[in-house]
């Protein structure tokens, strides 16, 4: 079974105050639905969700490497699976996500995250905006240390009432026997609002195969849930190739 963290904000009333950013930073209301939906599903089914925590319990240092002063060996890489929910934006070849609390900084940066390093994280899923640059996704390889898959976004994301059942469909989808890259596609695509998600991976040379790529083999195309399906194991940075991506596209408005 899979030890699950979540995180999520939805008042920005600090940063705001602060004059941290010159613009954003609105108050959101899917991330409560979302969060407080996905969690006790999978908790009824045996899986571990060790804490939810939201707007001021949440800290940039979260999601920081120990090796850049964070804390993320004691919060989402000491995790399986790690669900963070906020405002993103697409920096200086980095996700930017907006915290309400600031420790050291109101926003996360990921040139400072390194995941799986503790060989424990295997999926990292960020509900934000421009969380992954769809047209370089090599400048997210430094945060692959060992984690599995990135499952964000490459354009907008809304904070829409028809996303409010993201979670609850993203945890069915997980617990229902699709890989996990297929359950966040499936589950953050909207019917109404234009979502874009996106996943990517890093993976092993043979499965390249010249350009012939081996999907079934892959660990986009192949890793399940803890106790659902298949986990491929983990891919060593020494043994890291080249990296994979899905996307998505649909919705009516945005």
């Amino acid at each position: 079974m899979a030890t699950i963290g979540i995180e999520y904000i939805d008042h920005f009333a600090h940063v705001r105050a602060a004059g941290a950013i010159s613009d954003g930073g609105e108050d959101l209301s899917c991330p409560y639905y979302i969060a407080e939906w996905f969690g006790p599903i999978l908790a009824d089914a045996g899986h571990q969700v060790v804490f939810p925590l939201r707007n001021h319990a949440v800290n940039e240092r979260d999601m920081r490497d120990t090796t850049f002063g964070g804390d993320d060996d004691k919060i989402a890489d000491s995790l399986n699976l790690f669900l963070m929910i906020t405002h993103g934006h697409w920096g200086d070849r980095e996700c930017e996500l907006l915290y309400d609390t600031k420790v050291d900084d109101w926003i996360g940066h990921s040139k400072k995250w390194r995941f799986g390093g503790s060989c424990r994280m295997k999926w990292l899923m960020l509900f934000g905006c421009y969380s992954i640059n769809g047209d370089d996704i090599t400048a997210h390889h430094s945060i692959f240390q060992r984690l599995h898959l990135f499952c964000g976004a490459y354009g907008d994301m809304y904070d829409s009432w028809t996303c409010d059942d993201t979670g609850s469909d993203l945890a069915d989808d997980l617990l229902a026997g699709k890989t996990v890259s297929d359950s966040w596609g499936d589950a953050v695509l909207d019917w109404l609002v234009a979502n874009h998600p996106m996943v990517i991976s890093v993976e092993r040379e043979w499965t390249y195969n010249n350009g012939n790529v081996l999907w079934e083999e892959t660990v986009i195309g192949c890793d399940h849930l803890l106790g659902v399906g298949a986990v491929l194991s983990d891919v060593k940075p020494a043994d890291q190739y080249w990296m994979a991506a899905n996307w998505w596209d649909g919705g009516l408005y945005g």
